[in-house]
């Protein structure tokens, strides 16, 4: 059963990729932990049986010390990441079902870090009861913090975008195209102070004092765009409480 429960782990770890374990000897040894990641196991809902050495680098704790705490000890209170703990204590994990979620703990010099933690339940035999939980931890503070601040900007310039007439978003369509005034113009049919004027109210809309600044910032809500559209974490954003990640990243 704990070749089992390993097994889902790692799966989690290298995604869609076959995993077969033949023996215990493919499992995992602690210390194949390493920065970002570590893993701890707990019994009785909370109390840490075991940590990976890799905690004191990313975390800062000795994991000496760290071993018949409850894992309470290290989380923010207060913190939105940490509100459906009670719900996934309860959580059946029994059958390979498992749990991913973000958490919101303090490291050893108070500093909060945001890991992404997924976690398997583990039997004595098969079919038994869940005695134990296995779960592999990964940093993702600044992957989480970076993400909410390219959405924030995001969420700038589209509110300036949304402020853009019609006639305005067809001219810095053709603007992010490298098109002059005269072609846009022709194109347009209207004329070339016309589209001087729209220029000038879309540079109004945007903050832009040049014309250099006008594009790069065209060109950088399209490419914001692009990257939301490509997830820049996929694997953390598919927690069960990804969508409070922004939250407590700005606290």
């Amino acid at each position: 059963m704990a070749v089992h429960c390993m097994a889902s782990l790692i799966q989690n770890l290298f995604g869609d990729r076959q995993v077969t374990l033949d023996s215990t000897l493919d499992l995992p040894r602690a210390t194949d932990f390493v920065d970002p990641y570590f893993f701890f196991s707990n019994r009785d809902a909370s109390e840490v049986t075991f940590v990976s050495p890799s905690i004191q680098k990313i975390l800062g704790y000795d994991p000496s010390t760290v071993t018949g705490l409850s894992y309470h000890h290290f989380l923010c209170e207060g913190d939105p990441l940490n509100d459906d703990i009670p719900e996934c204590q309860q959580a059946d994990l029994s059958d390979g079902r498992s749990i991913t979620a973000l958490r919101s703990v303090k490291d050893s010099s108070g500093e909060r870090r945001i890991l992404l933690v997924h976690t398997v339940g583990v039997a004595d035999t098969e079919g038994g009861p869940v005695v134990r939980r296995h779960n592999i931890a990964r940093d993702v503070t600044e992957s989480v913090q970076t993400h909410t601040h390219l959405m924030e900007r995001l969420q700038q310039l589209d509110h300036a975008a949304r402020q853009m007439t019609s006639q305005e978003r067809e001219i810095a369509n053709r603007i992010l195209e490298g098109k002059m005034n005269r072609d846009i113009a022709q194109e347009l049919d209207i004329s070339d102070r016309t589209v001087e004027r729209r220029r000038a109210s879309i540079m109004k809309h945007l903050d832009a004092a040049t014309t250099p600044e006008l594009v790069s910032k065209l060109v950088e809500r399209r490419m914001l765009h692009t990257w939301t559209l490509s997830a820049a974490d996929a694997q953390w954003q598919s927690a069960r409480n990804s969508h409070l990640a922004v939250a407590a990243a700005a606290m």
